[in-house]
C-alpha cells in the first residue's frame, strides 16, 4: 500500500510544481509587454504655455573707459628745450607741457614782419599815385599781391612760433610722455597721452531686445569687480544707434559717485531693471539646442513635436517668447535625454 501511495504524493507534487511554473511564466509574459508598452513611450513633464507678469531686469558686463583720451603731437619742429609736466601730472586745458627752440622761427618772423611794412609803405605810395602816369594799374596790382603775400607769411610765422609752445588741448592726467629735453621734435612726433577721468563711464553691449528698453537717463545698478562690497548707481548717458557685427549695442554709463578707487580699464557689472508686463516665459532647461539655435519640444497627440523658438533672455534662467509657440501649447520641461522629434511620450 505505501508502494502506491509514494507515486501518487510524487506526481501530485510535479503537478504543483508544473502548475507554478506554468503560472510564473504568465506573469513574466504579462509584465515584459506591460515593459515593451512603458519602452514605446518616454515619460516627459510638461507646463502648459501661458502668458505671465514678469519684471525686465538683466544684467551686461564691460569696463571703464575715460570720458577722454589723446595722443598729443607735436605741430612744429625744433629742440626741447624745457619740460613743464610729465608722466603722471595733472594738467588743465592750456597748461603749457614743454617749449621747443624758437630761435629760427623768431629770426623769420623777423623777417617777414620788416618786409611787410616796407609792403604796406610802398602800397600807400602807389595807391597815392594812382589815376597819374608814374605807374601803370598792372604795378599797383602787383605791390597789392605782395603786401598780402608778406601778410599771410607774417601770419605763418607766427603761428609757427605759437606752435613751439605746447600745450594741453583737454584737462586730465599724463598717463605716458614721448620726450625729453634735447629730444629733437617735427610735425607728427608723439608728445604725450592725456586721459580724463572725471568722469569715467562704464562702457557695456547689450543685445537688440535690450537696447530697445534703454533710454538716456535711466537709472542703473553697478557693482565693480574689485570692490565686491560696494554698490554703485550711475545712469545711461550714451546708447549707440548702430549694432555690430553680432547686433550688439554698445551702452554708457556715467557713475552717480566718483571714487579714486576705481581706474580706466576695471571690471564692472551693470543691472538693469524695469517694470513688470505680460509675455510668455520659458525656462532655459526647456532648451535643446542652446540659446544660439533655441529649439523646444512639444506634446501633440502624445508625440514629442520639435519646433524652432526666437527667444530674448531677461534673466539668468528665464527667456522671453518672441515667436514660434503660442498660448495653451505643452511645453516639455524635463526628460529630454532620447527624446526625438516624433518620438511617443507619457506625462508624469
Amino acid at each position: 500500500m505505501k508502494k502506491v501511495i509514494t507515486p501518487l504524493i510524487i506526481v501530485g507534487i510535479a503537478a504543483v510544481i508544473g502548475f507554478t511554473l506554468f503560472k510564473n511564466k504568465q506573469e513574466m509574459e504579462v509584465k515584459a509587454e506591460q515593459a515593451m508598452k512603458t519602452s514605446e513611450s518616454i515619460p516627459v513633464r510638461t507646463e502648459r504655455i501661458k502668458k505671465t507678469p514678469h519684471k525686465i531686469s538683466f544684467t551686461s558686463n564691460g569696463t571703464f573707459a575715460p570720458s577722454q583720451e589723446l595722443t598729443l603731437k607735436a605741430e612744429a619742429s625744433g629742440k626741447v628745450l624745457k619740460i613743464h609736466k610729465k608722466k603722471g601730472d595733472y594738467v588743465r586745458k592750456g597748461d603749457v607741457i614743454a617749449k621747443l627752440d624758437d630761435e629760427l622761427i623768431q629770426s623769420e618772423l623777423s623777417i617777414s614782419e620788416v618786409k611787410l611794412s616796407q609792403n604796406r609803405k610802398d602800397l600807400s605810395r602807389y595807391e597815392n599815385l594812382a589815376g597819374t602816369e608814374a605807374i601803370t594799374e598792372k604795378q599797383l596790382e602787383e605791390i597789392r599781391n605782395a603786401t598780402k603775400m608778406a601778410e599771410s607769411q607774417v601770419k605763418m610765422n607766427k603761428k609757427r612760433l605759437a606752435n613751439t609752445v605746447i600745450t594741453a588741448p583737454i584737462s586730465g592726467y599724463i598717463n605716458e610722455d614721448y620726450i625729453e629735453i634735447g629730444t629733437l621734435m617735427s610735425p607728427g612726433m608723439n608728445v604725450v597721452d592725456i586721459v580724463n577721468v572725471k568722469p569715467l563711464k562704464l562702457v557695456v553691449d547689450v543685445s537688440e531686445l535690450e537696447i530697445a528698453r534703454i533710454s538716456v537717463g535711466d537709472t542703473v545698478g553697478v557693482k565693480v569687480g574689485v570692490l565686491p562690497e560696494k554698490d554703485f548707481t550711475g545712469k545711461v548717458s550714451f546708447t549707440s544707434h548702430k549694432g555690430d557685427a553680432s547686433l550688439r549695442y554698445e551702452v554708457e554709463i556715467a557713475l552717480d559717485e566718483e571714487t579714486e578707487q576705481i581706474k580706466p580699464g576695471m571690471f564692472a557689472y551693470a543691472s538693469f531693471s524695469y517694470p513688470a508686463e505680460e509675455a510668455i516665459l520659458i525656462d532655459r532647461k526647456a532648451l535643446v539646442n542652446g540659446v544660439k539655435s533655441p529649439e523646444v519640444f512639444v506634446v501633440e497627440n502624445g508625440k514629442a513635436v520639435l519646433k524652432k523658438v526666437k527667444l530674448a533672455q531677461v534673466g539668468d534662467n528665464k527667456l522671453v517668447l518672441l515667436d514660434g509657440l503660442k498660448e495653451g501649447e505643452q511645453l516639455v520641461t524635463s526628460g529630454l535625454i532620447n527624446l526625438k522629434d516624433g518620438t511617443a511620450v507619457s506625462e508624469l
